[in-house]
């Protein structure tokens, strides 16, 4: 994915792929609402985070919509806006102006814990619409505005593999100084994500990291006996762009791609967590009459359930 550069709040900040661009000043602190501090000494959010989406323009406190240059794409805040509830993410190949794309990622940084988001990528053949975090800075040291580990966890939706009432999903992770991991080949669907609005998301916990798709684990990567480990905290990012060799761009001339968001949602890890049993209700039995009743319920860290009765 992109490399771009991410510095401590209220401190200036520029995307390192074009030097050119204005810098920026970040106003973090009122996101950070409920901080924690990770062992290397960054800060995090470590509360719940719901972004719908509802209102007429974008929480420029929480997000910062990207004005540079990547992937070879001018982005702009023109082509990443809220609109009926909806973020709305454009890639054009305009035919005046080559490749204009959108990107946008969070001002806070989170831990572990479970993203999920709504959404339906665009049609467009030959374009990327991803969701994944990147660990760009250590936000502890001030020495470096690009010093983390650039452990990055990827979905990313090529548009290339759309056809019918079929779809695939790349999942990817990265990190500095280490082999990445990604699905080759990559993971069909069963349903064409362009067709309408489905759910994905990934579960990163200290051992593991799990995703999902409409609630149903997809592929699970453990950290044992593999290269990359999530250990330090990151910004949640998404971007629409294009190329020619891998994403099988570019579209044609001047078709508006549009990647459309309902809402994102974070939820903090919690270990050791109890599990959450559906309620039963009043059960009534003639005497000496047997009664079945079915039970379920879910384990917050999504462990397997088992149940038992005891008593007369």
């Amino acid at each position: 994915m992109e490399r771009f550069r991410h510095t401590n709040p209220i401190t200036l900040m520029k995307p390192l792929c074009e030097i050119s661009c204005p810098a920026l000043i970040l106003v973090a602190c009122s996101f950070v609402a409920n901080a924690a501090v990770a062992p290397n000494g960054e800060v995090y959010v470590d509360e719940p985070f719901v972004e719908n989406f509802d209102g007429s323009i974008l929480d420029t406190q929480v997000w910062q919509v990207a004005t540079w240059v990547e992937h070879g794409g001018q982005t702009g805040v023109d082509r990443c806006f809220v609109e009926d509830g909806m973020l709305h993410m454009h890639f054009v190949n305009s035919s005046a102006n080559g490749f204009l794309s959108s990107a946008i990622q969070t001002r806070g940084e989170f831990f572990y814990g479970t993203w999920e988001f709504r959404a339906k990528p665009s049609p467009v053949s030959g374009v990327l619409n991803s969701f994944y975090t990147i660990d760009w800075n250590n936000t502890a040291d001030s020495s470096s505005g690009s010093d983390g580990t650039k452990e990055e966890i990827d979905i990313e939706f090529l548009t290339k593999s759309f056809t019918g009432d079929s779809g695939q999903v790349h999942l990817a992770l990265h990190a500095s100084g280490k082999p990445s991991w990604d699905t080759r080949p990559d993971l069909d669907l069963g349903f064409n994500p362009s067709s309408g609005f489905h759910t994905y998301g990934f579960r990163i916990t200290p051992s593991f990291i799990e995703w999902t798709v409409d609630g149903t684990p997809l592929h699970r990567y453990v950290y044992e006996g593999n290269p990359i480990s999530i250990t330090s905290p990151y910004q949640l990012k998404l971007n629409v762009w294009s190329a020619e060799s891998w994403i099988g761009g570019p579209p044609a001339y001047d078709v508006v791609a549009d990647y459309q968001i309902d809402w994102i949602r974070f939820t903090p890890y919690r270990p050791n967590q109890a599990p959450v049993i559906d309620p039963v209700g009043d059960q009534s039995v003639s005497v000496g009459s047997r009664i079945q009743i079915e039970v379920s319920g879910v384990d917050p860290e999504q462990g397997d359930l088992t149940y038992s009765a005891s008593g007369e």
